[in-house]
């Protein structure tokens, strides 16, 4: 194809054809392929896509939901910023800033794949994914120390989560790593719960399963799956709201 490099051997373009992104987007169909190389499949340089069209797994209309489903758990932190109750702590309210600091970076990343559906690649060299990411990991430091309170443990967490914005900025990291490192950033605003009330750990527990299965699941379930790990995600931040 025009515009591409080498498309290496039939197991790395069936490798590359396999490959799924955190998003739940790869290429599909007869979109040509970029080079398969071993730098490529780490996550380096993004192909050159040229006049080529991208076909996402997921649809305009999905990427649609995907944006606006952000938008609950985004009142519910905005409720709790600009109309604090008598029982709103410091904490709640730096977990709400937490929320609504990620919101507009995952809504106008879900947006512009659906604006520029078919013309750009959701993933490889695509900016608004990377600060998506990166605001994932700069939000959940934040939450750590709203659900911990402890100055030491919000700094292990910023240090831990610094990393994974820098090697997620600079795309030196696999696919693999990025959600084994959006795990632990969860579990850093996570286990402190566990210390002050386990039932409702488990509660919390209990909605994260089912929001990541959703999310991984999203090729499943018909390219929906993303959207309801958001829905889901108001259960799992009422959890975290009883508790900070």
């Amino acid at each position: 194809s025009d515009c591409h490099p080498s498309l290496g051997t039939v197991a790395e373009r069936q490798a590359m054809r396999q490959a799924m992104d955190e998003h739940g987007n790869g290429l599909i169909g007869k979109t040509p392929l970029a080079s398969a190389s071993r730098g490529r499949l780490l996550g380096g340089e993004p192909p050159m896509v040229g006049k080529s069209i991208i076909a996402p797994q997921m649809s305009r209309t999905q990427e649609v939901f995907n944006a606006f489903t952000m938008l609950p758990t985004t009142c519910m932190s905005l409720h709790t910023l600009l109309f604090p109750s008598v029982t709103t702590t410091s904490q709640d309210k730096v977990l709400a800033a937490a929320i609504v600091l990620h919101f507009p970076f995952s809504f106008f990343y879900h947006l512009n794949c659906a604006l520029q559906h078919g013309r750009i690649d959701p993933v490889e060299g695509n900016a608004l994914l990377k600060l998506d990411l990166a605001f994932i990991h700069i939000s959940g430091t934040l939450m750590s120390y709203a659900t911990s309170g402890a100055t030491a443990w919000f700094l292990g967490n910023a240090a831990f989560n610094a990393v994974s914005v820098y090697r997620t900025w600079h795309w030196a990291n696999t696919v693999v790593e990025r959600r084994i490192c959006r795990l632990i950033c969860c579990l850093g605003y996570m286990v402190p719960v566990l210390f002050v009330d386990t039932v409702l750990f488990v509660q919390m527990f209990v909605a994260f399963v089912a929001m990541a299965a959703c999310f991984v699941l999203n090729k499943q379930l018909r390219g929906w799956g993303h959207s309801l790990s958001h829905v889901l995600l108001v259960p799992f931040l009422a959890c975290l709201f009883a508790v900070s």
